[in-house]
């Protein structure tokens, strides 16, 4: 069909085309926006527990220290040698050969003893041997004894006996000067519990200086 000029009239069609065809490509262009934002890799996450408080780290972190530093000498006891340093009997005494926090063997006379009750609840009785410096740590039950043997507590643990060797002083015990404590039947490779637990908190310790070191880092 013409119209009166002799024009032919424009193909609608033709004329609607162009729109369509832009409308298509910003149809495929948002399509494809998101597409590539979704295919860059997402941050890496870190875990619950590395994501904590860092403050939270921080105290965990010194709980943990102070753990491994308290039970570092039970540890250090349950791998020494099981083989005691013989620390001699009456009129051959050998004390200059001890050896903190190590397996002691040791004779002697009760010059005074005192009743005792450990944190557990375990009755035992504290002895100091006539002509030394050295009191001991018995079972209560225990009946006389020639020779003991046991462990020989380190200085921060013996301080827990400053009470019962007064006692022991007061009840005829002359030990001159520093009074060493052996706690009569304890063995290196018993207590197992010290290294397991001391190998908890070293690896929880662990954990939290990394959580806390990543806090630091990002």
């Amino acid at each position: 069909m013409t119209r009166g000029d002799g024009v032919p009239p424009p193909d609608r069609a033709a004329a609607g085309r162009p729109q369509a065809d832009s409308e298509a490509e910003r149809a495929v262009a948002s399509a494809e926006g998101p597409a590539e934002v979704d295919a860059a890799p997402p941050p890496p996450r870190r875990s619950a527990f590395l994501a904590r408080n860092p403050v939270f780290a921080g105290v965990a972190l010194v709980a943990c220290g102070w753990l491994v530093w308290d039970m570092a000498p039970d540890v250090a006891y349950f791998f020494s040698p099981r083989d005691p340093i013989d620390l001699g009997a009456p009129g051959a005494y050998r004390l200059d050969a001890a050896r903190a926090n190590r397996l002691v063997r040791i004779q002697g006379a009760v010059a005074a003893q005192v009743p005792v009750t450990t944190s557990r609840g375990e009755a035992r009785r504290v002895v100091g041997l006539a002509g030394t410096s050295v009191a001991v740590d018995r079972p209560a039950s225990g009946g006389p004894s020639g020779a003991d043997e046991g462990r020989l507590l380190p200085r921060r643990e013996a301080r827990a006996y400053d009470a019962a060797v007064a006692a022991l002083r007061e009840g005829g015990f002359a030990a001159p000067g520093e009074v060493a404590v052996v706690r009569d039947g304890e063995r290196p490779g018993q207590r197992w519990s010290r290294p397991i637990l001391s190998l908890v908190a070293l690896l929880l310790g662990a954990l939290n200086l990394r959580a806390l070191a990543l806090h630091l880092v990002h």
